[in-house]
């Protein structure tokens, strides 16, 4: 278990991380597209802003149904999850939280916020896609499923022209995806605990 990253490391070098890839996010949209207001807009119609958020929620919901699919069909994919939860450790309730909110924020303003107007669809998913590498840097499927989110989360935005569902899809993804890889390292650290030999004095 000496792979785990410190908690106080990982959340310093992922709010800078995201952090920079937000504000440079915002200033495309602000600056370059001169779609800020719109684009975090909630509709003064409760139903309408309801509406927004159920769509991210849905496409979250497909999102984990995919992720579940394949981490079934592809070894890499079970790797790469088992790989990322004993360097995350345990993390704690807030951290996991913490973490999902910076990174959809971040990923959702610089992809579909900065990106997408300019490169479209398609290529801002193969783009997201190729950046979400395997082990050793390599592509994998992780990379295809990237893209899939990518697609989704991509037409989301062009449909609603909202930043609003595809960042609540990324958050729902990650928090869930967080949340359980906390509850699957709590059982490896026992059965590593377990297997360690007892000092006999």
């Amino acid at each position: 278990m000496d792979q785990t990253l410190d908690p106080r490391s990982l959340v310093r070098k992922s709010t800078l991380v995201y952090g920079v890839m937000s504000v440079l996010g915002l200033l495309a949209v602000a600056f370059g597209h001169k779609r800020l207001q719109p684009a975090f807009a909630l509709p003064a119609e409760p139903l309408e802003a309801a509406r927004l958020v159920v769509i991210g929620l849905v496409g979250a919901g497909l999102l984990l149904v995919l992720s579940y699919f394949f981490e079934d069909w592809f070894p890499s994919f079970r790797e790469l999850k088992t790989m990322i939860m004993r360097v995350l450790g345990p993390l704690s309730v807030p951290m996991a939280l913490y973490l999902a909110l910076i990174t959809s924020f971040g990923e959702e303003l610089l992809f579909r916020g900065a990106i997408q107007p300019y490169a479209g669809l398609l290529l801002t998913s193969v783009l997201f896609g190729v950046l979400h590498m395997g082990q050793n840097g390599l592509l994998s499927a992780w990379s295809v499923w990237a893209l899939v989110a990518g697609l989704l989360l991509g037409w989301m935005y062009e449909e609603t022209q909202s930043l609003w569902p595809p960042i609540v899809a990324h958050f729902g993804v990650n928090a869930v995806s967080l949340l359980g890889l906390r509850r699957a390292y709590r059982g490896y650290a026992a059965h590593v605990a377990a297997a360690e030999p007892k000092d006999p004095r």
